[in-house]
């Protein structure tokens, strides 16, 4: 069995401020037993309540954590840590980034992609100093009247692909997602090709896993809504090799139905086996949902059924090859499944996650690796959880955690 590392971030908020959180990175290793400790207090957050982490391997094969924070939308700054050990290994300053959302390797480069700025920016992978390169999604390419926003990179071979989203400044509607196939020169330049982008993607899309020659894009379809689902969700997918990308067909794979009255939540696999995680907040905005498994998406078995509601904001499934486990982040604690027979093998629970703290909310999860690719655990996220611009915080301060705004707190957010 393989030694890996993951980290996490939790928060919770003051009453008496609501919009000054609290919040903490922390560390969880597995050896492949069914133990799998956490040790909290990598890193702590005295003036902000949104921790964020993403794990990567640099030119040296470290296992690295890049934790960051936010006071009132201005970023912290970027700490690395050992994962091995929870050793500092440098405090880069990383100007061109103001909201932190996905890192991935390329080469001898890492890239990180920016929530608000929906722009990618390129950093060495040996002395995690921006190189100076960045690549903003041209205005051409954004709907007029909607703000674009970064969602999430992959690698699949030696090319990069981002994943953007477009919603207005009420956060209620939205726009086809984009997805773009990067030219990464490294050292030198980033930049997006003619054909290389497809904008008929469903709303609201977030989440990007490869399996063959088809990259599949999980979207919400819109808006989140109380008490009832997205009937526009979809996991779709598309041949991402496609020489005009503009012109390659996006298929869907996957949508609501009355048997899975749910919105599309995450996406990974395992060789031909596909884990999909679904839910939609019940009238109270608990979750209910299911994880499941399917080899052909007509066939279904059930990993964890929480059709009766879980409270809890931060929902994501991955599955890593690393002691072949399956990581369910189900609202606020953590599930490790063994993948090889999707039986359970072990939970940390918020409060094991907080190491006797105030924390009571997850915030962030990212897989590390052993010394190998790694892959993120962040799942959906609404641009009101997400954001760092100022009506955002505002929300935030109102919703507490939730991820929309009802009709009355809408009306007192600031112009």
């Amino acid at each position: 069995m393989a030694v890996t590392f993951a980290a996490y971030g939790v928060y919770y908020y003051e009453d008496q401020d609501p919009e000054k959180g609290r919040g903490m990175v922390g560390r969880i290793v597995d050896s492949g037993s069914s133990t799998v400790p956490a040790f909290p207090g990598l890193r702590v957050f005295p003036n902000n309540g949104d921790p964020k982490v993403e794990g990567f391997i640099d030119t040296s094969n470290n296992l690295r954590i890049a934790t960051v924070g936010y006071v009132k939308g201005s970023a912290q700054p970027v700490e690395i840590f050992n994962a091995l050990t929870g050793v500092s290994a440098g405090t880069p300053s990383w100007s061109s980034i103001d909201n932190l959302y996905s890192l991935v390797r390329l080469g001898n480069y890492l890239y990180a992609i920016d929530f608000d700025n929906a722009r990618v920016v390129e950093i060495r992978a040996d002395t995690y100093a921006q190189t100076g390169v960045t690549c903003t999604l041209p205005a051409a390419l954004t709907p007029s009247g909607y703000i674009a926003h970064g969602q999430a990179l992959i690698v699949i071979g030696t090319t990069l692909y981002g994943l953007f989203s477009f919603t207005d400044n009420a956060w209620a509607n939205y726009a086809n997602s984009l997805l773009v196939r990067f030219t990464v020169t490294g050292g030198s330049s980033i930049s997006v090709g003619t054909n290389d982008y497809n904008a008929n993607l469903a709303k609201n899309a977030f989440s990007l896993a490869v399996n063959g020659n088809d990259l599949y894009i999980a979207a919400i379809g819109g808006r989140q809504v109380e008490g009832s689902y997205n009937a526009n969700s979809r996991l779709q997918k598309i041949a991402y090799a496609t020489a005009d990308l503009t012109t390659a067909t996006v298929t869907d794979v996957f949508s609501p139905s009355t048997t899975y009255p749910y919105e599309v939540r995450d996406i990974s696999f395992k060789g031909g086996k596909a884990f999909i995680l679904m839910g939609a907040y019940n009238s109270n905005w608990k979750m209910t949902g299911k994880l499941l498994s399917t080899s052909d998406f007509l066939n279904f078995a059930t990993v964890n059924d929480f059709s009766s509601g879980v409270s809890g904001y931060f929902w994501a499934a991955q599955y890593t090859g690393d002691n072949d486990r399956l990581w369910f982040a189900q609202g606020n604690d953590v599930k490790i499944y063994d993948a090889s027979n999707e039986s359970f093998v072990t939970a940390i629970s918020i409060s094991t996650l907080a190491g006797g703290g105030l924390y009571d909310n997850l915030n962030d999860l990212a897989y590390v690796g052993a010394y190998g690719q790694r892959a993120s655990l962040r799942g959906y996220r609404s641009p009101l959880q997400a954001s760092l611009t100022p009506r955002a915080r505002a929300a935030r301060a109102l919703t507490r955690g939730r991820p929309e705004l009802s009709e009355e707190e809408f009306a007192q957010l600031p112009e």
